[in-house]
């Protein structure tokens, strides 16, 4: 009983609060009008000033000066909030690069992204779904990749960024033709680091090395026309452009700067406002020319506003902040490069502008807006409940009532009012009394609707909604009704009826549109405000008709609580078993990350063996599902219940897959099948060898060369038989510990299968790198001594080919060498064709294993599941059925939930998988092929994947 007086104090203390402070604004307005009506013409009639001192006329401007001071501090104290986290976006590139650095938002909503070391630059809508996905790399000849540092968007519509390795500036133009997709480079820039558009459309680059800020000018076709450049900045970082020309920019461990459209300097931040920065990182502009700073050594970001004292947006939760970027609605995005995510706050509580009258709070009621379609979204299951009052919430930004349950009569009015306070409290939802609700039996009676009217002056709701339906008849009457309404026909107002059912949108997850540009992400953000309502009220719904006490609802749980039995049991089972489980877990990832496993040879076996990997990567799924921190969101949810069922069943077609085996001694089968097939295999290549070593295909071979190679292949295949005749006996044992390993999940066997076929083939692989390596050494003493002809060398510090001068033995010596090779190429490429074509082979096959694995492991089953047996759970929007059009009567419809499509599903719930095997782009791999480069069956440190 005390928590709740207190808030019922603090609720009329702070009501007091605000009509003191608006009448004295009020006060001030209407003293200064009179003052200004009187003074005004007598100033212009008489010569002087009558007894007005000029001590007095300083006084005065003085104390209106301090006091229009005090007036800005408080009308922004009240416009903005502080460390009101909305949520976190994860970095897109997940944790395989460095934190995020840049971001940018652009006028649509959408956010586009960049990190550390990362060649991408993904494009987000305001919810962290990924939209678009930018890779950083040149077409063309060579098709280098880029990092950009920072990311902006100009006019256009064209993605610009700051290449600080390459010294560069880049410009993708996503809206252009398939085959026009590419990054232009513009202009060199000494060492780029942040980049913005300006009110003009010209570039802003802020250049880390020169200490400057250059303005680029371009045509349509990207073409530099005019290069303006700001000198004298120490070390300047990120750059914003403001709205009403110029920019800002910050400079590390200095200063903000703020310049005019001419590129004058009139005042910095610290000089202007008097604060003082640790190291100031990203900066941007709102719409009303408030600057924005992140501090990266201090953790905060703060407003300077262009009137008024500075406001601290974030005092705690960042840890190291880079970019920043806003939104118009009222959002700050902000990239925390430690945490590696994107955090969004919202810092902007203004309302929508509306013409008011400022004393309509004090008595003075102001005359109303253009009326509005009225939205009353009613529960079907309150359709008949009886008469009562109805609770829910009203979004005022879209004249909507969100009606979650009826209160029937009997009641008292306080005890209504203080458990809507409580409900309140607990559900962070403005719950309050929105209307009455009438279910009459018979014809309805004066004094019940007088009742109901009288109800809304002790509510005090506007507009107070009124619904009834009389007897059996399916058609409803709905009004509201305006107390301070001094205009009758003001009062009628169009009213649209939706009906919905209640348990279905409580239990459903809206999905935003993978489109969210246009009218698509204001529907989502209208829709997602009404399933967000009743979501968030759950605790109303928790009270049945059985429970005892004052109040008695009607909702969708109203006839008893929704629960299972065999649910409750496993959820308290499932406690002790997690903890078990976790401290299990946590045994094993200590042991796999002794030292005694970090030894060279073992970890090498253990980060090229595929089956390894997946054991890692089950581990992982296995920490997740045992972990006893509650999911915070629905994703998170949905992750943790996919990978539990791809768990189930990857065990579960592990374990059958074992009884298969292990019936009617199809293991003893299979390793009497498993000798003769190498034998098999190895008599196949000793043939091919042979083929090679005579005049295949009618080739002229090198005699030599042909000899000394296929003895050399002939006696490591004679090996290769030997090895496998020597393991032949102990073959049977360790394939039935081998089909053991089914019981870990069928994708741990699966791997398995890929390891044995690489230990199998290992012969083939090293026939492979053999080849490889001899045709490669070929290659590039052919392309060395090509050079030497033409008076060209390969300079290694510069990466180029330089011009030299060679006297005449050294071109003798190079002739004789480069015709050596040129007539032992076509010996040494056929071997290297035959072994590649058989190493292809084998890699195709393990690719393919490894794209079950991948599938098993990454394919959202659950979700899948709940699509097809709960389609509403997963909604992606909704659609509406018109159930009556009558005139004089409300318009009723029924909202239905739209399920997400079953891509939409996979695309959205798809979990992350790992891969063993490089990713290399169609033109990398013909290259390898062509130059010999070696196609590892593992991913290589030093590799750089396309």
């Amino acid at each position: 009983m005390r928590d709740k007086r207190f808030v019922m104090d603090y609720t009329v203390e702070t009501s007091q609060l605000k009509q003191k402070l608006l009448k004295t604004i009020y006060s001030l307005q209407l003293k200064s009008f009179t003052t200004l009506q009187s003074a005004s013409p007598l100033l212009h009639s008489q010569c002087g000033m009558g007894m007005v001192s000029q001590h007095q006329v300083h006084q005065l401007a003085d104390k209106a000066k301090s006091l229009c001071g005090d007036l800005d501090n408080i009308k922004n104290l009240l416009h903005y909030c502080q460390d009101d986290l909305v949520r976190q976006i994860p970095n897109p590139t997940g944790s395989c690069y460095g934190g995020v650095s840049g971001i940018h938002c652009s006028l649509d909503g959408s956010i586009y992204v960049t990190a550390e070391s990362a060649p991408w630059v993904h494009v987000l809508s305001s919810t962290g779904h990924t939209l678009q996905a930018l890779p950083c790399q040149q077409m063309g000849k060579g098709g280098s990749i880029f990092l950009p540092e920072d990311v902006t968007v100009t006019r256009m519509g064209m993605v610009a960024v700051a290449d600080m390795v390459n010294e560069a500036i880049w410009i993708f133009n996503p809206h252009a033709r398939l085959s026009k997709k590419e990054w232009i480079k513009i202009r060199k820039v000494g060492s780029p680091r942040g980049i913005g558009v300006d009110s003009m459309g010209k570039i802003l680059v802020a250049d880390y090395a020169q200490g400057q800020v250059h303005s680029l000018a371009l045509d349509h076709a990207c073409r530099t026309l005019s290069v303006q450049s700001v000198p004298n900045l120490q070390g300047p970082r990120y750059v914003s452009p403001v709205p009403r020309g110029g920019f800002v920019v910050s400079e590390e461990c200095g200063d903000v700067k703020v310049f005019v459209s001419s590129h004058k300097l009139p005042s910095s931040l610290s000089s202007k406002y008097g604060h003082q920065f640790g190291n100031p990182a990203g900066v941007c502009v709102d719409r009303d020319g408030s600057i924005l700073v992140a501090d990266e050594q201090r953790r905060t970001v703060h407003l300077f506003p262009e009137h008024g004292a500075p406001i601290c947006l974030v005092s705690t939760g960042l840890q190291r902040p880079a970019g920043m970027a806003c939104s118009s609605s009222g959002h700050l995005f902000v990239a925390d490069t430690l945490e590696n995510c994107v955090k969004v706050f919202k810092y902007c509580v203004r309302p929508p502008y509306r013409p008011t009258n400022i004393g309509a709070s004090l008595g003075i009621h102001p005359s109303r807006v253009t009326a509005m379609v009225l939205k009353v979204f009613f529960p079907s299951c309150c359709s008949s409940a009886e008469s009562g009052i109805l609770i829910g919430r009203w979004i005022s930004e879209q004249n909507s009532a969100v009606i979650l349950a009826v209160v029937h009569f009997p009641f008292i009015p306080v005890q209504v009012k203080q458990y809507l306070g409580e409900v309140q409290r607990v559900t962070k939802v403005n719950v309050s009394v929105l209307g009455s609700w009438s279910n009459s039996k018979q014809e309805k009676e004066e004094s019940l609707s007088e009742f109901l009217e009288d109800l809304g002056t002790i509510f005090c709701h506007e507009p107070w909604i009124q619904i009834s339906k009389e007897g059996d008849s399916k058609f409803w009457s709905c009004s509201t009704l305006q107390k301070h309404s001094k205009n009758p026909q003001e009062e009628e107002e169009e009213i649209i009826l939706v009906y919905y059912d209640q348990r279905k949108v409580m239990l459903s997850h809206l999905h935003p549109p993978l489109d969210t540009s246009g009218h698509g992400a204001e529907d989502s953000s209208k829709l997602w405000a009404i399933f967000d309502t009743v979501a968030r009220s759950q605790v109303l719904f928790m009270t049945d008709r059985y429970d005892e006490g004052p109040i008695k609802l009607t909702h969708w749980q109203s006839d008893g609580v929704e629960a299972s039995i065999i649910v409750e049991l496993l959820k308290q089972a499932s406690v002790p078993a997690c903890m078990l489980l976790t401290l299990l877990l946590s045994l094993l990832s200590g042991l796999c990350t002794s030292r005694v496993l970090n030894f060279w040879p073992l970890s090498f076996l253990w980060s090229k063996l595929s089956t390894c990997e997946q054991l890692g990567h089950r581990l992982q799924h296995l920490q997740v599902v045992s972990s006893n921190k509650k999911a915070q969101n629905q994703s998170q949810l949905m992750r943790k219940a996919n990978i539990f069922v791809s768990l189930l069943i990857d065990v579960a077609l592990g374990i059958l897959l074992m009884s298969w085996l292990y019936r009617k001694n199809r293991i003893g089968h299979l390793a009497d099948t498993l000798i003769p097939v190498a034998d098999h295999v190895a008599e196949e290549l000793q043939d091919l060898l042979q083929w090679l070593m005579g005049a295949p295909a009618g080739l002229k071979m090198n005699r030599a060369l042909d000899q000394v190679l296929g003895r050399f292949f002939l006696y490591h295949i004679h090996l290769w038989i030997s090895y496998i005749h020597l393991l032949s006996p102990f073959i049977e044992m360790i394939l039935w510990y081998v089909g053991l390993s089914a019981c870990l999940g069928l994708t741990v066997a699966l791997c398995l299968l890929s390891d044995i076929i690489a230990l199998l083939t290992f012969h083939i692989y090293c026939f492979y790198v053999y080849g490889a390596r001899l045709y490669c050494l070929k290659i590039y003493g052919l392309s060395s001594l090509w050079r030497l002809f033409r008076g060209k060398k390969w300079n290694v510090l510069r990466q180029r080919v330089d011009s030299c001068s060679y006297d005449l033995d050294q071109l003798f010596i190079g002739t004789l060498l480069f015709t050596i090779l040129l007539f032992l190429l076509p010996t040494t490429a056929l071997y290297y064709l035959v072994f590649t074509l058989l190493r292809l082979l084998v890699v195709i096959v393990q690719g393919l294993i490894h794209l079950l694995v991948d599938l098993i492991d990454s394919l959202p089953l659950y979700s899948l599941i709940l699509r097809l047996c709960r389609s509403y759970r997963l909604a992606a929007g909704v659609k509406f059925r018109v159930l009556e059009q009558q005139d004089g009567k409300p318009l009723r419809l029924l909202m239905q939930i739209n399920p997400l499509s079953y891509a939409g599903v996979v695309q959205t719930y798809r979990l992350p998988t790992y891969s063993c095997y490089p990713r290399d782009s169609w033109a990398s791999l013909c290259k390898k092929l062509f130059l010999g480069e070696l196609i590892y069956p593992w991913k290589h440190k030093g590799d750089k994947q396309n």
